[in-house]
């Protein structure tokens, strides 16, 4: 698809990312809001603000900023944007949408650049490395090849800063078996740097998004990457979610479970309908049971908030977490005491839950 037909209608793929997007800032704005009274949004491949008669990105982060500092303890708060986009007639078609537009002066669209993002980079790095403003970036490249893991690196070392990066995955994932690519070839680049395991042969495209999420840990010191896998059948894309906070994590955990089936995979033409029998009977679900389960019992014992920081990293909530001890505590495999080593047999005080305030022990008996 060229770039032109790209912006003449929105696929099902597209307003899937979208409202992944919408949902996020939802969850994410009025928090930050709260806390610091102000936070950057950078939409760094914006494109023309619309595809076909649907809003893109730059449109839905305007709407969703103006509701919620519509809101009577956020309206004076700001909202500070900066879009990019190297296309320079996205440019101007952004420009003509956002004069229909009216919001008030606490959204500041501070700048509309049109420059080429390993051009720009260096100019944002230079200008937040010492603000601790909230920032967060949204990276939506035409192409895999537009976004590097050293620009990841440069764009998480400053302060207080998530990255929501969208990769048109399947190609790379339908090639990354390929021996015969060539060493300049950007398929055989993006594979080599952007997974564990490098050209080899996967087990599935879900195998191929997990060692790009480990990639990402790893190679960015982060403690929590989201993947969400989109799925139109013949096409599949992919967004990543890079945080140093749980609280994120947490956040586009609750859209995707919420999104789709197995908490991962979103089918696109059926967004927002989970599973009518709940993600505890998904393979992914028993796979992270058995997880936490040998790492309970490796360590002999584990507080709440341990247990709830592994379910979230895990791609579940707390609540998946706490079924699972409900499980091995039914089993008798397990006993929870408090500080002072007074046993706890009420379910309802073991507190694995998204607010904690008591801490309790967690000690693997079996």
């Amino acid at each position: 698809m060229t770039r032109e037909s790209f912006y003449e209608r929105q696929t099902a793929l597209t307003a899937a990312k979208i409202e992944i997007y919408r949902k996020y800032l939802e969850g994410y704005l009025p928090k930050l809001l709260m806390q610091f009274g102000t936070c950057l949004i950078a939409d760094l491949f914006c494109g023309a603000g619309k595809n076909g008669d649907k809003n893109g990105s730059p449109l839905v982060l305007i709407d969703r900023a103006k509701y919620i500092l519509s809101s009577s303890h956020l309206k004076e708060k700001q909202i500070q944007i900066l879009f990019n986009d190297q296309d320079s007639s996205n440019i101007q078609n952004l420009e003509e949408e956002l004069k229909k537009n009216e919001f008030g002066n606490n959204i500041q669209i501070i700048k509309i650049l049109n420059d080429k993002f390993e051009v720009l980079l260096p100019q944002i790095i230079k200008k937040y490395k010492n603000d601790n403003i909230p920032k967060f970036f949204f990276l939506d490249p035409f192409t895999y090849a537009n976004v590097t893991i050293e620009h990841l690196k440069q764009l998480l070392s400053l302060p207080h800063t998530e990255v929501l990066l969208f990769l048109p995955i399947f190609h790379s994932y339908r090639f990354s078996s390929d021996q015969k690519m060539s060493g300049k070839n950007k398929t055989r680049i993006f594979v080599e740097q952007f997974t564990t395991r490098g050209i080899t042969d996967y087990k599935d495209i879900d195998d191929f998004m997990d060692s790009v999420k480990e990639k990402l840990l790893s190679e960015l010191s982060l403690d929590y990457v989201r993947h969400v896998l989109l799925d139109g059948g013949v096409s599949k894309n992919s967004l990543f979610l890079l945080t140093k906070h749980q609280a994120g994590m947490l956040l586009m955990n609750k859209i995707a479970i919420k999104m789709s089936e197995d908490g991962s995979r979103i089918n696109v033409e059926t967004q927002d309908q989970s599973s009518i029998f709940g993600i505890e009977v998904t393979t992914k679900f028993e796979d992270f049971k058995q997880s936490l389960t040998i790492k309970l019992k490796s360590k002999k014992e584990m507080t709440n908030y341990e247990i709830v920081d592994f379910t979230i990293k895990n791609e579940f909530l707390p609540k998946h977490g706490k079924k699972v001890i409900e499980e091995l505590f039914g089993q008798k495999m397990i006993k929870i005491y408090d500080v002072d080593k007074n046993e706890i047999r009420n379910r309802s005080r073991w507190n694995i839950a998204e607010k904690m305030t008591k801490k309790r022990i967690f000690i693997w008996e079996a």
